[in-house]
């Protein structure tokens, strides 16, 4: 991910990673030259680890609706695993309408996310998922949360108004140690 990224955004480049959690991807940026780096998140907790761990980042917690940034003010985005986090498409739509006003023409998104997966857990929580939310990739986790896991369709029409510079599917770990087919693309802004 980081050398494909690289090849399209400059190191000066003003960079939002929406979603940013405790600052992971913002560290990784940051150790090959990125230092124009800002961060936001939905959680609370999350944004004060990475306060603690990363005193030097600029990180913001973030309630959901309008981003608090001016329009065309980043060169680059950053969105990693954050629309499974988010299971609504029209909440999917709004957010990548931000994403849009906030990055300059030109601009460039870089998305990781899931996929949907074909194993047989999976497709067991798929089942109860579309009985319980009436959408096929949702599902609980342990936890207590509720993921959405896509259909390359959705994500691409999602991403329909940007050019697609590279796009990846890719085999990933999850948080729970799992393995989960997603993918990981660079998009281009008009």
């Amino acid at each position: 991910m980081m050398d494909r990224f690289a090849e399209c955004v400059p190191r000066d480049a003003q960079i939002l990673d929406f979603g940013c959690g405790y600052g992971r991807t913002m560290r990784e940026l940051a150790v090959v030259g990125y230092t124009r780096l800002t961060g936001i998140d939905f959680s609370e907790p999350l944004v004060e680890r990475a306060r603690r761990e990363n005193p030097s980042f600029d990180v913001t917690a973030y309630p959901g609706g309008e981003f608090p940034y001016e329009d065309d003010c980043f060169d680059a985005a950053v969105v990693m695993g954050v629309f499974t986090c988010i299971i609504e498409t029209q909440a999917q739509a709004q957010a990548l309408l931000e994403l849009k006003r906030v990055l300059r023409p030109g601009g460039i998104l870089a998305v990781g996310d899931f996929l949907i997966n074909r194993d047989r857990r999976n497709l067991d929580r798929y089942k109860a998922g579309k009985e319980k939310y009436g959408l096929y990739g949702v599902f609980d986790v342990e936890d207590g949360g509720t993921l959405r896991h896509h259909d390359r369709n959705h994500m691409e029409a999602l991403f329909s108004d940007f050019e697609t510079l590279f796009f990846e599917e890719a085999t990933y770990e999850t948080m729970h140690g799992n393995q989960s087919q997603g993918f990981f693309c660079l998009l281009r802004m008009p």
